[in-house]
């Protein structure tokens, strides 16, 4: 990469990470350092962290879907980063004006016991499951920090550590392999009326799948997952906008139910 066509990506980097720290919402990143292609947009992502300096808990999976996937012009899913400030265990309370509007979507989740480092040889489906520690239903806080950003090319989003906002985790099952997590449907409630339902196969067919992808797509970056963080795997629904007061209740069957209350408007500070 040419140096100034580096230092004008890092200029986008910068751009997001203070529109993050005043949550705040950008119409764009300007034509001339935004980022035409996939390596440039996980640049931008990388130093976007760098910028923050906030300690990472795990990743994420997104557009596992191949709708998303021919939606979104890519030929695979893409993955960032979740941080580890921004992970709650269900039952959570959100202070809604701590993040730019909001969309959540319902997630399967793995916790790691063991590390999964870089390496050459792609990991196989069954040494991501002897990897994995827990699992957990989960509802993803969608907030991008683009005007609109589901109409932005993929690239930016991708630049935008992908639009994450915060995780809430619901209970963890260290027996999880008793689990068909492929057969693992979800229904979302808000304030008590059914909004989404959703199933597991949406996700490359099973969350499974899209953990194995995640594991080797950070190998292939060279860092690898570590053991301790959690990592989920896209959305088993179609996201969902939601508003401060909302109590939304997202029932995964086997894996229990996950519950988010946003503050009302008289209770954000």
């Amino acid at each position: 990469m040419r140096p100034e066509r580096r230092c004008g990506l890092d200029r986008a980097a910068q751009l997001l990470a203070r529109a993050r720290l005043d949550v705040a919402v950008i119409p764009e990143i300007p034509a001339d350092i935004r980022p035409v292609d996939l390596a440039e947009a996980y640049h931008v992502s990388d130093r976007l962290a760098e910028e923050l300096g906030w300690e990472i808990g795990g990743w994420y999976c997104a557009a596992t879907n191949t709708s998303i996937q021919r939606l979104l012009n890519l030929e695979e899913p893409y993955c960032g980063r979740l941080f580890e400030s921004l992970i709650f265990s269900s039952p959570a309370v959100l202070d809604p004006a701590s993040f730019p509007p909001m969309m959540v979507e319902m997630e399967v989740a793995f916790r790691l016991g063991a590390d999964l480092p870089a390496r050459r040889a792609p990991y196989t489906r069954d040494e991501v499951a002897d990897a994995v520690s827990h699992v957990a239903g989960s509802i993803e806080i969608v907030a991008g920090h683009l005007d609109d950003w589901m109409t932005q090319d993929a690239y930016s989003v991708i630049a935008d550590n992908g639009t994450d906002g915060a995780l809430v985790v619901g209970p963890e099952h260290g027996d999880w392999q008793s689990f068909d997590l492929a057969a693992v449907e979800v229904q979302v409630t808000r304030n008590g009326v059914v909004e989404r339902r959703g199933a597991a196969t949406n996700v490359l067919g099973d969350p499974l799948n899209a953990m194995t992808w995640l594991a080797n797509a950070r190998a292939g970056r060279g860092d690898g997952l570590r053991s301790g963080h959690i990592h989920n795997t896209g959305t088993l629904t179609s996201p969902l906008a939601v508003a401060p007061g909302d109590v939304l209740v997202a029932d995964f069957g086997v894996l229990g139910d996950v519950r988010l209350e946003l503050e009302s408007q008289e209770g954000a500070r």
